[in-house]
């Protein structure tokens, strides 16, 4: 026996003259839906355009524009004299399906597999950061408040005036030539690295710098040796271009080379990643001993060296270090700057300083990757590096940071005392803290989340779950009012923990 089939009843289809969305528009979504879910099925004649505006008590035109669209999509068929009647051959796949809300989430969703890549990005989604004003004491970001952005401004708006056409079709993948002979002078006037233009690479951050380096100096399935703690991004640059990781020993002097080569040789690394201006996220500086023997170990063994030089602009305490990369005799090092740390995040420019015979076939795969980096960036950069603002901002920066790290200090010790400790370095963006016991630690980590303070546990820079106590401050980015509230907000949620 067949059953008779419910007649589509369109004076139900409600539209709101409220709503933000037009009303051809809500006829579409509301039509669109009814046959993809076949409540109009193929063939159903649909009323005239006269009779449903009559019937909705809208113009005409509202109900054309909403036939017609559907129409160009292939869900209405329109044939003079015989009216609009909805398609034989539905496009269920090449339109959205828009009865969502009244569908469960797993029938709303392919499920389709993500390649090794897709999984190992889904284990981390959650560590992409909020955009936005951050909460203290969120780690790796400078002092906006303190950016000369007023002088910027002018900067930028001089630069976007004497753009001529040739600048149009871009700049040389290596990065814009003035830049690079400003970033050479720069880097040996403050860190003591001899190098020249063409031996610069600008890049759209340290974290693109350490995929080309990872797929051009190693191999898949060759090692590269990290410190551990160390910078997590880096460890998983190096597995997603298919690389071993062996984590390295260090102490308060830096990397143990001693017992670097006492490890097997088929787990000693071909590179090598270091932070040796200021270890992260422990934060002590690399002894020169210990540079001096590092250097050494990878000339006899014929490993690269990756110097990220991250935060070597900022010590408080006596004269800066020069770079690593200074000291090497044998072109075994790779130098790495970053400007977001120096001006701010959204610049998203960096640099490499490359051996002089490697840099033409870095620039090609840089172009390959995304050509090269926003020109009108680099110009601004290139000017604020040139008119002298960049070094005097940097002056501003470390007096600034040293007052802003000694204040976290105070605050700490004054409300925490003995319940948790730390090492006040002398140079770095940031304050790693450990609690008293590992009852506290917790604690204090539970109470930091329920003041609503940002912090990065030291647990996800480690392999080592020994090593994973510890919390990473960051301190450069608040003043010095903005520190002494947010501890003080923290300590009052830890008076209220249970211990």
């Amino acid at each position: 026996m067949n059953r008779k089939r419910t007649r589509f009843e369109f004076e139900s289809i409600g539209l709101n003259e409220n709503d933000p969305q037009p009303l051809f528009r809500q006829l579409e979504d509301y039509l669109r839906s009814a046959i993809q879910t076949g409540m109009l099925p193929a063939g159903e004649k649909l009323p005239s355009t006269r009779q449903l505006a009559s019937t909705l008590q809208v113009s005409r035109n509202t109900v054309i524009s909403a036939y017609d669209q559907l129409i160009s999509e292939g869900y209405l068929d329109a044939a003079h004299g015989s009216g609009t009647r909805v398609s034989a051959d539905i496009p269920e796949l090449a339109a959205p399906v828009l009865a969502d809300a009244a569908l469960p989430e797993s029938t709303r969703q392919l499920e389709m597999e993500l390649s090794s890549y897709g999984q190992t990005m889904a284990q981390f989604e959650d560590f992409v950061p909020d955009v936005g004003w951050p909460r203290p004491f969120r780690p790796h970001l400078p002092a906006l408040d303190l950016f000369p952005l007023e002088a910027w401004r002018k900067l930028a708006l001089s630069q976007v005036r004497l753009v001529d056409e040739n600048q149009l079709s871009g700049v040389d993948p290596q990065g814009y030539k003035p830049l690079r002979q400003a970033i050479a002078e720069y880097m040996w006037a403050s860190r003591g690295v001899r190098c020249d233009e063409d031996q610069i690479l600008v890049t759209s951050g340290a974290q693109q710098g350490m995929a080309l380096l990872a797929q051009i100096l190693l191999d898949q399935g060759d090692t590269a040796g990290l410190e551990d703690p160390g910078y997590m991004p880096a460890r998983q640059i190096f597995d997603l271009a298919g690389l071993k990781t062996v984590s390295l020993a260090h102490d308060e002097d830096g990397i143990r080379v001693d017992e670097l080569a006492r490890l097997p040789k088929k787990q000693r690394p071909r590179l090598i990643y270091t932070t040796p201006g200021g270890q992260w996220p422990l934060g002590m500086t690399m002894s020169l001993p210990r540079r001096l023997e590092l250097l050494q170990y990878a000339k006899t063994n014929r490993v690269w060296l990756i110097e990220d030089d991250y935060n070597g602009e900022f010590r408080y305490v006596g004269r800066r270090l020069p770079a690593m990369t200074s000291l090497d005799q044998s072109g075994c090092v790779v130098y790495m700057g970053s400007f977001s740390k120096l001006t701010f995040p959204a610049i998203r420019l960096g640099f490499l300083v490359l051996p002089r015979q490697l840099a033409r076939t870095f620039s090609y795969a840089r172009w390959l990757s995304d050509r090269f980096s926003p020109a009108i960036w680099q110009m601004v950069l290139c000017r604020f590096i040139q008119t002298g603002q960049f070094v005097k901002h940097l002056q501003k920066m470390r007096i600034a940071y040293a007052e802003r790290q000694q204040t976290l200090c105070d605050a700490l010790r004054q409300r925490f005392g003995d319940q948790m400790h730390f090492t006040q370095q002398p140079s770095g963006m940031h304050l790693t803290v450990f609690g008293k016991t590992k009852r506290i630690e917790t604690a204090l980590a539970n109470s930091a989340k329920a003041a609503n303070i940002d912090f990065h546990p030291v647990s996800i820079y480690t392999h080592d779950p020994k090593r994973g106590a510890g919390l990473v401050l960051g301190f450069a980015a608040y003043d010095n009012a903005k520190i002494i509230e947010a501890v003080d907000c923290w300590y009052q949620a830890y008076c209220g923990v249970s211990v």
